[in-house]
């Protein structure tokens, strides 16, 4: 059985919560299908509903996905419609492909679901040809401190449960591949703009959309909501106000040794 975090029970709500603007993701497309080329075999591990695969596709590049979760791989064959992208149920740890069956992947928000992501690295790199690339992401941060604050007083207040199971920073994946002889590379950054509630947050960490509340159970995700939400009425004001959101979108992309 693997260790990794399973999205089956976000599946139904995946997409609403994870989407990006339009602006956004088709510049992270023309991106992405710059660096890995539209001439070969792409594999994404996580795969999920296929928010970043099945526009790839779209745009000309063989995209191969593997995933855990049933329940998203369902949702991604609701989505797909006529666009072409196989996909597997499968750990990242143990990816069901022959080496150097790829000339690329990619590992979006996936790694630090993984407790042993140095073996997903491994499996990655077993299975794109030498010369191939790698594009991963860790995660999106948001840079406004309100943000950072408020989910911090939730977390403390609901006993501070340990996050994330597997890769904390994009640096460590640099430095592991780096010992790999990768070449690292860091391309321009991309800012998704939002203005959320203080209210929209907390309602959020309540109903445990996000992965990070899914070892806290409900009572304490609630007590620890209300408790958040009277701090930040007190420090911070109006819960109904909107509010400057800058998420950051940092990506890598690895080109490996020929060899």
């Amino acid at each position: 059985m693997t260790e990794s975090v399973s999205f089956d029970r976000a599946a139904s709500y995946y997409d609403r919560t994870r989407s990006l603007s339009e602006p956004v993701m088709a510049n992270l497309i023309a991106m992405l299908s710059t660096e890995i080329g539209t001439s070969g075999r792409c594999l994404e591990i996580g795969i999920g509903t296929g928010r970043i695969a099945l526009p790839l596709a779209r745009a000309g590049v063989q995209m191969v996905g593997a995933d855990i979760s049933r329940e998203m791989l369902g949702r991604l064959a609701a989505n797909a419609q006529q666009t072409p992208v196989a996909v597997c149920l499968a750990d990242a740890t143990r990816l069901p492909f022959p080496r150097r069956c790829f000339d690329s992947a990619i590992a979006a928000h996936v790694l630090h679901l993984v407790p042993r992501w140095r073996e997903a690295v491994v499996e990655l790199v077993r299975v794109v040809r030498p010369g191939g690339k790698v594009a991963a992401l860790r995660g999106r941060q948001a840079r406004e401190e309100w943000w950072h604050e408020v989910t911090r007083r939730f977390f403390a207040e609901a006993g501070d449960p340990p996050w994330p199971p597997g890769l904390d920073r994009i640096e460590q994946l640099d430095e592991l591949m780096s010992s790999r002889g990768a070449a690292v590379r860091a391309v321009p950054e991309l800012v998704e703009e939002s203005h959320p509630t203080l209210n929209d947050l907390l309602s959020a960490l309540e109903a445990g959309i996000w992965s990070a509340c899914w070892s806290i159970d409900e009572p304490t995700r609630k007590r620890a909501a209300a408790t958040a939400r009277a701090w930040a009425e007190r420090n911070l004001g109006d819960l109904d106000q909107p509010r400057q959101r800058s998420e950051v979108l940092t990506w890598r992309v690895y080109e490996l040794p020929w060899r």
